[in-house]
């Protein structure tokens, strides 16, 4: 495991920020997950923005379509012990906490929780390993996408992660590999900015000690 380089924990940071990434550290596994939680609870109802007859739907939403009513966190990156108390934690809140089967609610979902592979501090983007559909799907469809990152797992540029990244492209004949920096944001539309079209209305990044 590499030492952690301040310095580039703050420059990371400081350049996520910039392009409007929420950066909070956490001291531990369980601090991080209390946080998803608390995020979840805290942001208004997820919009459903297609059709999913099994959800039971609350008000209308600002796109005046249906709200839903049972919260839920993904979180398929999770190992089993740490999917256990996220999971736990949430049923005790009345939110749902899934792992996979995330096919089924893509009419959106509140948080979606990720694990990222590395942090590059030039630009504060993360690197994701997204071969499984469900971590993919975990930061598409989500209002609030929550990555987990090491300090420890902060580069200091792209062609410093190129070696990594060879190593994934030899992994297996095809692999999905994401590189996330900020929310989802287009200017397709008359050059006007607009958030969340193609994912997350919002992106946080929690920094986890080693």
């Amino acid at each position: 495991m590499s030492p952690v380089n301040q310095e580039l924990v703050e420059a990371f940071s400081a350049k996520a920020a910039a392009v409007n990434a929420v950066v909070q550290e956490a001291p531990s596994m369980s601090a991080a997950l209390q946080y998803v939680l608390d995020v979840c609870e805290s942001k208004t109802p997820a919009e459903l923005l297609a059709d999913e007859p099994d959800a039971e739907q609350g008000p209308l939403g600002p796109n005046k379509v249906p709200t839903r009513v049972k919260r839920i966190v993904a979180a398929p990156d999770l190992d089993d012990a740490d999917f256990a108390e996220l999971a736990e934690a949430c049923a005790q809140k009345g939110v749902l906490c899934i792992r996979n089967g995330l096919r089924k609610h893509l009419a959106g979902i509140d948080v979606g929780l990720s694990r990222a592979e590395l942090g590059v501090a030039g630009s504060g983007t993360c690197l994701m390993n997204t071969d499984n559909e469900d971590a993919r799907l975990a930061g598409m469809i989500s209002e609030i996408h929550v990555i987990l990152l090491r300090k420890s797992d902060i580069y200091p540029d792209l062609p410093s992660i190129a070696q990594r990244l060879r190593e994934r492209m030899n992994q297996a004949p095809a692999t999905y590999t994401t590189l996330i920096t900020g929310p989802s944001r287009t200017a397709d539309i008359e050059r006007v900015a607009a958030v969340g079209v193609h994912g997350p209305l919002e992106l946080h990044i929690i920094l986890l000690e080693d």
